[in-house]
C-alpha cells in the first residue's frame, strides 16, 4: 500500500517538529550590560594611560598610523604639546552617585568637563556624557571597555595644524 501525500505530510511535519524539539535550546545571557559597565566605571581610580590617534594623519613628512601616540610628537608641538603632556598623569574617579572628579589638565582633550561634575551613560551605554559643575555638557564615545581597560573616542584640536584631530584616551583601572 503507496502512503498518501496526506501521511508524508504528516511524517515530514512530525519529523521537523521532532527534530526542532530535541535540540539543545542554549540559554541566552540576560546580563544588565548597564549595571556592569557601570559597576566597572565606578569601581577604582581610572589612570591616563595614553592618548593615541584615532585616524592616520600626515604630521612633518611622515604618515603617523592608527594607535601612534600623540605624546611621541609633543616636542614638535610648541602651542598644544605642553598641554598634551600635562594630561599624562590625569586620573579619573567617577562615583556612583554619578559624581567624577579629574585630577590633572582637562583643558584640551576636555575643555567643557573641568575638573569636576556629573557624569552618565547614554545612547545604549556607548556615550559618556560629563556635565561639568558649571553646566556645560559634552558626550564622548566609549569605543571599548572592560573592567581594567577603557578607550574614548574625543577629538584634540591642535593649534599648530588649525584641526581637530580624533584621538582615543585610553585610560587604565588602577
Amino acid at each position: 500500500m503507496r502512503p498518501t501525500v496526506f501521511t508524508k505530510v504528516f511524517i515530514l511535519l512530525f519529523s521537523a517538529s521532532f527534530i526542532f524539539l530535541s535540540c539543545k535550546k542554549e540559554k541566552v545571557a540576560t546580563d544588565n550590560s548597564s549595571a556592569v559597565k557601570t559597576g566597572w566605571i565606578t569601581t577604582g581610580i581610572w589612570k591616563q594611560k595614553d592618548l593615541v590617534l584615532a585616524y592616520p594623519i600626515d604630521f612633518a613628512g611622515s604618515s603617523l598610523p592608527v594607535g601612534f601616540s600623540i605624546y611621541n610628537i609633543t616636542d614638535y608641538l610648541p602651542l598644544s604639546g605642553p598641554l598634551i603632556t600635562c594630561t599624562q598623569n590625569n586620573t579619573y574617579t567617577f562615583k556612583g552617585d554619578s559624581s567624577y572628579a579629574i585630577t590633572g589638565c582637562t583643558e584640551l582633550m576636555l575643555p567643557t568637563a573641568g575638573n569636576a561634575g556629573k557624569w552618565r551613560l547614554e545612547v545604549y551605554d556607548a556615550v559618556l556624557r560629563l556635565t561639568s559643575v558649571d553646566n556645560k555638557s559634552q558626550p564622548y564615545w566609549t569605543n571599548n571597555i572592560t573592567a581594567t581597560q577603557w578607550s574614548i573616542g574625543l577629538t584634540l584640536y591642535v593649534v599648530e595644524a588649525d584641526a581637530n584631530i580624533p584621538v582615543n584616551l585610553l585610560l587604565e583601572k588602577q
